[in-house]
C-alpha cells in the first residue's frame, strides 16, 4: 500500500512538473519568436529614459555596473538618478568619479541623499517615491537597476525596445543562475532559481532587478501609492497595469547570466524567504507559489516515506526526473545543452534545492519580521503592508552576490 502511495504520488507531481515545463516552452519560445517582428527602431522614435538607482551600502558590483551605464549605446536620450542612503553610506563616495566626466552616455547624471525615512514601506520604497517625484519632465520610459546588476552595452536600448510597444507598459528580464564551481550551496541555488524563472515567467510576476516601465504608471497608474506601503517595487506592478489598460511582458533577452554564489546557507535562507514574501505582500496570484512550496513539501515527505520504507528506488527515479527536467529546462532558455559540469550540478543540487524551496515558502507564510541591508520591517497583512522597526547605522561594502537595495 504503502509502495502504491509513494509511487503515485511522486509520478504525478512529475506529471505536473512536466507540463508546467512544456507550458513554459510553448510561452518563452513564443515571447522569442514575437521578438523578430519588431521593427528595429520604435516607429515614433527612442523614448527618453531615466534610470532609477538606490544605493545603501557599496555592492562590489556597483564600480562596474556605473562604468556600463557610462558606456551604454542608447540612441536617445536618457539620464541616470541616483538615490543614496545618506551622505555618509559607502556608496556616495563612489559617485564622485562620474559626478566631472563628461565621457559618458548618459545626458545627465543627479545624485541626492534619501530626505524622508518613513516608518510606513520599506527604505527602498521611499528611495523610489522621491525619485519619482523628481523625473525630468520629458522622461517616457523609467529603468529600475539592482546595484549589483549585469548590464550589456545594449542593454538600455533592449529594455526601451521591449516596452516602448503599444499596449505594453511594464517588460523585465530574469536571472539564471549558472555557477561555475561544484558547491552543493551554488547548485541549491540554481535549482530554485530554474523553478523560479518557470514561475515568474507564467504567473507574470516582474523582477526589479532589469525593469523598465512606462512614465503614466508614475504619473497616474498607482504605482507609487503601492510604494508607501510595500517591501518592494516590481511584484505589486500588475494592479496599476491594468488599471491603465498595460500589460507586462517577461523578455528573454533581458536574461541575466549570474554566476556569483551565496557565502552561507543562512544568507541563501534569509534571501529567498525575501523574495517568496515580496510574491505573498504584492502579487495578486502570490497563494499559487505557496501552493507550489506546500507541494514541495508534500513530495519531500512522500520521498521520506519511500527511503523509510526501503523503496528507496521510487525516490531516486523521481529525483533523477527533477534532474532530466532541469537539463531539458536549461536548453529551453539558454538554448544550450548541459556540459558535463553542468550535468554533475545539477544532479548535486536538485535535492537541497527542493528541501530549501520548501524550508523558504514555510518561514515566508509565517514569518513576522525581515531583515533586509542593516534594516528591520515587521510585516503585517494587506493592506497595511511593512513598517520599520529598527534601523542599524552599520554600512558595510556588500558581496557582489547581493541582491536589490534597500
Amino acid at each position: 500500500m504503502i509502495e502504491l502511495i509513494c509511487a503515485q504520488g511522486l509520478w504525478l507531481a512529475l506529471g505536473i512538473q512536466g507540463l508546467v515545463l512544456a507550458l513554459f516552452a510553448w510561452r518563452w519560445h513564443g515571447l522569442r519568436h514575437e521578438q523578430r517582428r519588431w521593427p528595429r527602431e520604435p516607429e515614433d522614435g527612442w523614448p527618453e529614459l531615466e534610470v532609477l538607482l538606490c544605493l545603501r551600502g557599496a555592492d562590489a558590483a556597483l564600480p562596474a555596473l556605473l562604468a556600463s551605464l557610462a558606456a551604454q549605446a542608447y540612441s536617445g536620450c536618457w539620464h541616470l538618478h541616483l538615490v543614496v542612503d545618506s551622505e555618509d553610506d559607502p556608496a556616495w563616495g563612489l559617485v564622485d568619479p562620474w559626478l566631472k566626466t563628461s565621457q559618458a552616455g548618459w545626458s545627465t547624471l543627479r545624485r541626492e541623499r534619501l530626505h524622508n525615512r518613513p516608518v510606513q514601506g520599506s527604505l527602498k520604497c521611499a528611495a523610489l517615491r522621491q525619485a519619482c517625484s523628481g523625473l525630468m519632465p520629458a522622461t517616457q520610459l523609467v529603468v529600475l537597476l539592482d546595484a549589483d546588476a549585469t548590464l550589456a552595452p545594449d542593454g538600455l536600448q533592449r529594455l526601451a525596445r521591449a516596452c516602448w510597444r503599444p499596449g505594453v507598459g511594464a517588460v523585465s528580464g530574469n536571472r539564471w543562475y549558472a555557477p561555475a564551481g561544484w558547491g552543493v550551496l551554488a547548485w541549491s541555488r540554481a535549482v530554485w532559481g530554474a523553478a523560479a524563472l518557470v514561475l515568474m515567467t507564467l504567473l507574470h510576476i516582474p523582477w526589479g532587478g532589469n525593469l523598465a516601465l512606462r512614465r503614466e504608471l508614475v504619473d497616474v497608474g498607482g504605482w507609487t501609492q503601492l510604494l508607501e506601503q510595500g517591501l518592494c517595487e516590481d511584484t505589486g506592478l500588475l494592479g496599476p497595469l491594468q488599471h491603465l489598460g498595460m500589460r507586462y511582458e517577461p523578455r528573454p533577452e533581458l536574461l541575466v547570466m549570474e554566476r556569483s554564489e551565496p557565502e552561507t546557507w543562512g544568507e541563501h535562507y534569509h534571501w529567498i524567504s525575501r523574495q517568496i514574501l515580496n510574491t505573498r505582500l504584492h502579487h495578486p496570484l502570490g497563494v499559487l507559489v505557496l501552493l507550489y512550496g506546500l507541494g514541495s513539501i508534500l513530495v519531500l515527505a512522500l520521498l521520506g516515506l519511500a527511503v523509510l520504507n526501503g523503496i528507496w528506488w521510487i525516490a531516486l527515479g523521481y529525483e533523477l526526473g527533477c534532474w532530466i527536467l532541469l537539463l531539458c529546462l536549461q536548453a529551453v532558455v539558454i538554448r544550450r545543452w548541459s556540459q558535463s559540469r553542468q550535468v554533475i550540478g545539477w544532479l548535486l543540487g536538485v535535492l537541497p534545492g527542493q528541501v530549501i524551496n520548501s524550508a523558504t515558502t514555510v518561514g515566508a507564510w509565517l514569518q513576522k519580521k525581515v531583515a533586509w541591508r542593516g534594516v528591520t520591517y515587521q510585516v503585517t497583512h494587506r493592506p497595511d503592508g511593512v513598517r520599520l522597526i529598527a534601523e542599524t547605522n552599520r554600512l558595510r561594502r556588500e558581496p557582489a552576490s547581493t541582491d536589490a537595495v534597500s
